[in-house]
């Protein structure tokens, strides 16, 4: 999720990477995504 999201690359540029099927990268962002839910890593928590 990393190279995707703070790296900007794209499916096929992480599956290269990781050389892994551009398939198998949208799968596995999709779960990360369900499971994060609405948590922002990147947004500043104030509590």
């Amino acid at each position: 999720m990393l190279l995707s999201v703070l790296c900007g690359l794209s499916h096929a540029e992480v599956a290269a990477a990781l050389k892994i099927p551009a398939g198998t990268v949208a799968s596995r962002l999709n779960r990360a995504r369900k499971a994060l839910g609405d948590v922002n890593p990147l947004e500043e928590t104030h509590g």
